[in-house]
């Protein structure tokens, strides 16, 4: 019934899906690195399942799978999530290295600490009942061409400041402009839960509780509009101003991998609305990226009959005859762990396809290639992880030294030119238990714009590898050194990471962040297969994409596709959304 359906499901998925993307709050993608050598875990995990049949299982231990993991064990479905590594978190990962807590990404986080928020990772919490402690702060910094460092205090009364020193003699009043086109759209976006959307007809009910907000979306955002990229926006108010027009390209970027030029209205709509409204701050989870994915992880294990399994790798899906139901998982090893509702699949499409069998589930298998043909590849990383010594720095964040920096050689050349723009966190300042009394801990990253291609082949223990390693992070550590000059003297552990790293240690697929598709392309794919029950997919290379919000999103997403619409709409009761 699912399969015949499926045109028509697929029609309303479209139509309510463009108004979800806005929805899904802005943090600084999270950034792959190294397989830990020992780590902090959050909550108790378990090593082992003791049943071999779930209600659901999820591959991948990732922010999208331990959302959508979290939320069906919330409902009372039994769910066993899979875990190639010995760490929960997938890119959002922390390891802990002679006392020194290393954050794997992302850089910055906001959404999170209020109470009522938009945020759709603060809105997987309110559904199952854990959240970590978050520290609050209201500044992080920058390194332009146009001159040293200018600190960047979020909300509005600040970047008119920065509009002053950086932009032309109209740029406010080009911003004002801008404002006024999309914070009614951003504040109409509030009031329209990610949470609502589900892959079936069902959504009618549930997108239905919300039909105000979602008529207010389409009127103030001008209907297929909204979906355009934001560039034409921009184009259509006459935002000419060259420092406008390169910011919004940077923070564009960050969100989601793409300029202005390629990014959906609705993400930048939302972002800007809440970036530079009254009152806005940033947060910090204490204790680190670690507590985001324990209260995730708790989320899951606290239930009677769910688990997580480390370490524990899969090898293949397996189906019923003829390949049109999913029906549970082979691992590494032999076992095989069955699935009566569903197998949820957070690995990116690449990854999921390598699991599908051509004689198994032809079909499927050749709706998955269809689907990567539409995709291209992100670009992939660099990283430099130091822990420093740290007499004479600062021990808390001010104007002066920000824990959170970004540093851009050149507009021209464009942000998401290789090496051009590098990201810099330094969490110690905000979280002081991340390193040892009198140490700093550091992360310093280009944000997915150094081409794998540059690496594909290399021997990992060769010469020539290491001094490629050295040369590439010299524009880590110059970015590091606008703020601590002698970190190179303090630094008392370092390691370097290299698309090579993401590929062998997270599985991603030529080492990238992820896909990328264009506004003008259309969207990513959902979670659901025309030609297959009873397998999902969740996380960045699925529907909404990008980003530790999109990705949560995407896990909510799934979830609610597996549980009943009254499920779904009691899950929906748990939300506290902004004030109108």
């Amino acid at each position: 019934r699912g399969r015949k359906s499926s045109s028509s499901q697929q029609a309303l998925y479209r139509q309510m899906s463009c108004m979800m993307l806005a929805t899904l709050g802005y943090l600084s993608p999270p950034q792959p690195t190294f397989r830990s050598r020992s780590h902090r875990s959050p909550p108790p995990l378990l090593s082992g399942a003791t049943t071999s049949e779930y209600d659901v299982v999820v591959i991948g231990a990732g922010v999208g799978g331990l959302s959508a993991a979290a939320v069906c064990a919330a409902s009372g479905l039994k769910v066993c999530v899979c875990e190639s590594h010995d760490a929960p978190g997938g890119a959002a990962h922390s390891w802990t290295t002679k006392g020194f807590t290393f954050e794997s990404g992302p850089s910055l986080y906001a959404g999170l600490s209020p109470d009522r928020s938009p945020n759709p990772l603060k809105h997987v919490y309110q559904i199952i009942g854990e959240e970590p402690e978050w520290l609050t702060y209201d500044r992080w910094g920058t390194y332009l061409p146009e001159g040293d460092l200018l600190h960047d205090a979020v909300g509005a009364a600040d970047f008119y400041e920065k509009l002053k020193a950086c932009g032309g003699p109209d740029a406010a009043e080009q911003w004002e402009r801008l404002m006024a086109r999309v914070t009614p759209l951003g504040e109409a976006i509030f009031q329209l839960p990610s949470a609502a959307v589900r892959a079936d007809l069902g959504a009618a009910i549930t997108m239905g509780k919300y039909a105000g907000a979602l008529a207010g979306v389409v009127l103030k955002g001008g209907g297929d509009k909204l979906n355009a990229p934001f560039a034409t926006l921009l184009e259509e108010e006459r935002i000419t101003d060259p420092f406008i027009r390169n910011w919004l390209d940077m923070i564009c970027f960050l969100l989601q991998g793409a300029t202005t030029k390629d990014a959906p209205t609705t993400l930048m709509a939302y972002m800007l609305s809440d970036f530079y409204r009254d009152g806005v701050c940033l947060d910090f989870p204490v204790g680190g990226t670690e507590s985001i994915i324990g209260a995730l992880v708790r989320g899951v294990t606290k239930h009677r009959g769910c688990e997580l399994m480390l370490n524990t790798h899969v090898d293949e899906l397996l189906f019923g005859e003829g390949g049109g139901r999913c029906t549970g998982v082979r691992l590494k090893g032999g076992r095989t762990l069955r699935a009566t509702k569903a197998v949820v699949s957070n690995a990116d499409l690449w990854t999921t396809r390598k699991l599908v069998g051509e004689a198994a589930a032809p079909a499927l298998a050749a709706e998955l290639d269809q689907r990567i043909g539409r995709l291209e590849r992100c670009e992939s990383f660099l990283h430099l992880h130091v822990g420093l010594e740290a007499s004479g720095l600062p021990t808390s964040p001010s104007e002066t030294f920000p824990a959170q920096w970004a540093v851009v050689s050149d507009w021209e050349a464009g942000v998401d030119a290789p090496r051009n723009m590098v990201l810099v966190s330094l969490p110690s300042l905000l979280d002081p238990s991340l390193a040892p009394e009198g140490h700093h801990v550091l992360h310093a990253y280009v944000p997915a714009t150094e081409p794998y291609s540059e690496w594909e082949g290399l021997n990992r223990n060769s010469a020539e590898y290491r001094a490629k390693k050295a040369e590439a992070a010299e524009v880590l550590w110059r970015a590091v050194e606008r703020q601590i000059p002698d970190v190179r003297e303090r630094a008392t552990v370092t390691m370097v990471g290299t698309p090579l790293t993401h590929e062998r240690f997270l599985r991603r697929d030529a080492g990238t962040y992820g896909p990328f598709l264009r506004a003008t392309d259309g969207q990513l794919p959902g979670p659901k297969f025309s030609a297959c029950d009873g397998l999902l997919c969740c996380g960045d290379s699925t529907f909404p994409g990008i980003g530790m919000p999109a990705v949560a999103a995407s896990g909510m997403l799934a979830a609610h596709s597996i549980l009943s619409v009254r499920q779904h709409l009691q899950n929906l009761d748990t939300l506290k959304l902004p004030p109108k």
